[in-house]
């Protein structure tokens, strides 16, 4: 296994295994404290670490069994089928803090894409993905312009706009302890959304292992917004 692959699936299965893990003890600590936004929060947390799930289980496969994942689709699938939930939670947590009263609208528009996306993820895997076996490990690329890869963008930049630009903009407003949390707010969606696009655009290297490391950083910085 080349090294550029070895660190593509190391850095996955670690992004899997904390964000599990580190999901079941907020979920814990936010129904013992009654705290609903930090509820949501680890929901969100766990949806978005299992978008390398896909890299995780081919990784796995490949150092335990010297087998790739079956059929390659499944690679894909297995990643982005977290989209749409994690979407959800992530913008209805944006909508509860930016614009409450708009929350069920923001809601409501973003599960009728989330079910468009995962319609065209599961009906046309093979055009959505670029796959490649290179290295003894599986990557993948979206295909530029395939709805799958235009619905992602607009959900990134959904969650830049109402999430971080909103949060930064409250945090400029507010004083004291709320500005703080608002600031860690903002600096978890820059930093996710950043995490995202290089995860979708850079091949498996030093660099991309990196980046992801961006993700357990995000864990903290949301808990630390959300906490009460």
């Amino acid at each position: 296994m080349l090294l550029e692959n070895f660190l593509d699936g190391i850095t996955a299965t670690l992004i899997v295994i904390f964000g599990i893990v580190f999901a079941i003890i907020v979920l814990y600590k936010a129904k013992k404290m009654e705290a609903r936004l930090l509820f949501y929060g680890a929901l969100m947390g766990l949806f978005a670490s299992l978008l390398w799930l896909g890299p995780c289980l081919d990784f796995l496969l490949v150092i335990f069994f010297e087998q790739n994942l079956t059929p390659v689709q499944l690679y894909g699938i297995l990643s982005y089928m977290w989209v749409a939930p994690a979407t959800i939670t992530g913008l209805y947590i944006g909508a509860q803090l930016m614009i409450p009263e708009k929350k069920k609208v923001v809601v409501i528009i973003y599960s009728i894409l989330s079910i468009i996306f995962e319609l065209f993820l599961f009906l046309d895997t093979d055009r959505a993905f670029d796959f490649q076996t290179s290295g003894g490990t599986i990557d993948s690329k979206f295909v530029y312009g395939h709805p799958t890869f235009i619905l992602v963008a607009v959900f990134l930049l959904s969650v830049f706009i109402l999430n971080g630009i909103g949060s930064l903009r409250k945090a400029i407003q507010a004083t004291g302890v709320i500005r703080k949390k608002f600031y860690y707010m903002a600096a978890t969606f820059f930093l996710f959304v950043i995490v995202g696009a290089f995860d979708a655009l850079l091949s498996p290297g030093p660099l991309l292992a990196i980046t992801r490391m961006g993700m357990i950083v995000c864990a903290f910085l949301l808990y630390s917004a959300l906490k009460p």
